[in-house]
């Protein structure tokens, strides 16, 4: 199964993609998608699809830079190009920047599509079956060990000929040996911002040389994937066990802090030698090295994966605890409300140990929340208005700090928004308030009540409402109400309770009260007065 990307900024076209044909049927799975180059690459890092299928034209970088980044390390992946027919230029650049076809948007919908992925699956196949040509391209026997684990992952550890044959071709053994997994990640202990992006790279491969001089001291063979600061080995050995792999590891920290001021975690395996156990025990790994999820201010860390566990609350009981605080916080412009509360949730993640995709569950559905609560404030605001790219986001964060500084990033701008907004259109707000009254008046409804629909502190409402109009709410309210009571006691026969009850208050006396005040009558007074008017 040949896994695909999809890179397009508009919704409806990445859904019709995903959804034109039967991908699996034809040999296909989409994996991932993306709503622009720079994402998509993130996800082409994360996933190393088989095949991308890319629009053009995007916001941030585009499609042509994608497939240039791309090609500078990955000659094998089959790019597509989405284009109109007025935008051939564009698809000839793409063509020569390594692009391998391009697709008419024109075509999504017809059976084109379907014979294009299919004489792309036979190449592949053909490509895939022929080693020789797939391993002349690979630069180096690292690039190949890389390229031989991806295989494998692929094929869910199903060893057959082929890759029993390219392990043995770099030295690998499968048998009379033994395994284990190790995830490593790199751990800064300084703030990276001091480094540039070709800094931190050189450094990370310096790393990794570390970590191979290591394995090749105490004859371990690897092979291995990488992830921008994190590093999957699969090991083999005669010799292999739990104490040689502490050894190695805990040298490979020592070294690092050494040279580089920055520390390792690590999550290994049992040593294990049935070859049938390698799917098994690669799908619980992967489950519990999400424990480096918590781990990125520790000076370093390494323990086997059996010590792990993770707790499993329920989403809804997250919501509950902490969606209306945190939205109460951003409504009343509070940013340290807000700093505690992620402090208060971040704590509570990381000592209770929670399952980082239930954190990542969590955070996306209190984006979404954010966004339904206060859509009328960042609708026109390009730069925080993509619900989408922050959930992505969240998706591909390799630690819970990165989580908190997006939702902390994003939270300050809304209230800045919120701010902006609030001092230039305060009378758009009220207005909104006015209209919901109007809706709502004869319900029980307060000035908390409005506040609360609109976002709004009780506070800067009660302020806004009395400037605008002059009058605070209760009165607004009041006039409303016993306006409408008055209509009733002039156009129906009811009782007095049935009136007062209607015109939306619950109190016979309070109700009496408030008609006196601001008609100046009794109920009475007033029914009689206009009865008497009527006969005359």
């Amino acid at each position: 199964m040949y896994k695909v990307l999809i890179v397009d900024d508009e919704l409806l076209v990445r859904v019709g993609l995903k959804t034109t044909i039967d991908w699996e049927a034809n040999g296909f799975k989409v994996v991932a998608e993306a709503s622009n180059g720079e994402q998509g690459y993130e996800q082409y890092k994360k996933h190393m699809p088989d095949v991308i299928i890319t629009d053009i034209k995007m916001p941030k970088k585009d499609g042509l830079w994608l497939v240039e980044e791309v090609r500078k390390e990955d000659h094998h992946a089959k790019i597509l190009v989405l284009t109109c027919y007025d935008e051939f230029s564009y698809a000839r650049k793409a063509l020569k920047v390594g692009a391998d076809d391009y697709i008419l948007k024109s075509e999504i919908e017809d059976e084109d599509l379907v014979a294009t992925m299919q004489a792309l699956k036979k190449k592949m196949d053909i490509d895939h079956k022929n080693k020789d040509i797939k391993d002349k391209v690979l630069t180096s026997k690292n690039d190949i060990k890389r390229s031989i684990f991806t295989d494998m992952i692929k094929s869910s550890f199903q060893i057959d000929a082929n890759l029993t044959e390219r392990c043995a071709g770099i030295e690998f053994p499968l048998v009379n040996t033994k395994f284990a997994f190790a995830s490593i990640a790199i751990n800064d202990t300084l703030d990276e911002m001091h480094l540039e992006r070709n800094q931190i790279k050189q450094r990370n491969h310096a790393i990794r040389n570390i970590l191979l001089d290591l394995y090749a001291e105490r004859s371990v063979d690897y092979i291995y994937s990488h992830q921008t600061k994190r590093y999957v080995f699969f090991l083999s050995s005669q010799t292999l066990n739990e104490t040689e792999l502490k050894r190695i590891f805990s040298n490979a920290i020592n070294s690092v802090r050494q040279y580089f001021d920055c520390s390792l975690n690590v999550v290994y395996t049992d040593v294990f030698d049935d070859m049938q156990k390698t799917l098994g025990v690669y799908k619980t790994f992967i489950e519990k090295a999400q424990v480096l999820f918590y781990k990125y201010e520790t000076s370093y860390f390494i323990t086997n994966m059996n010590s792990i566990s993770f707790s499993e609350p329920k989403v809804f009981n997250l919501e509950k605890e902490y969606n209306k605080l945190f939205i109460e916080a951003i409504g009343q412009e509070s940013l340290d409300r807000a700093k505690e509360l992620l402090h208060e949730m971040s704590c509570y993640f990381e000592q209770s140990n929670v399952n980082p995709m239930i954190v990542k569950i969590f955070t996306a559905k209190l984006i979404g929340d954010i966004f339904s609560s206060y859509g009328l404030f960042i609708e026109n605001n390009q730069e925080i208005n993509n619900n989408e790219y922050y959930h992505q986001q969240i998706e591909i964060s390799e630690n819970l700090r990165g989580i908190m500084y997006l939702l902390m990033d994003f939270t300050s701008k809304v209230i800045i928004v919120i701010q902006q907004m609030r001092y230039t259109n305060s009378k758009l707000l009220i207005n909104r308030a006015l209209h919901y009254i109007d809706q709502h008046y004869d319900e029980k409804i307060s000035l908390e009540d409005v506040a609360q629909k609109l976002h709004l502190s009780k506070n800067y409402l009660c302020n806004a409402f009395k400037k605008a109009t002059g009058e605070n709410m209760s009165l607004y309210i009041n006039k409303l109400r016993i306006e409408k009571a008055k209509r009733l006691l002039v156009e129906s026969d009811g009782r007095i309770k049935e009136i007062f009850e209607e015109a939306g208050y619950s109190n016979q006396q309070y109700f009496s009260k408030v008609f006196k005040k601001i008609t100046g009558m009794t109920v009475m007074e007033y029914k009689e007065s206009k009865n008497l008017k009527n006969k005359n």
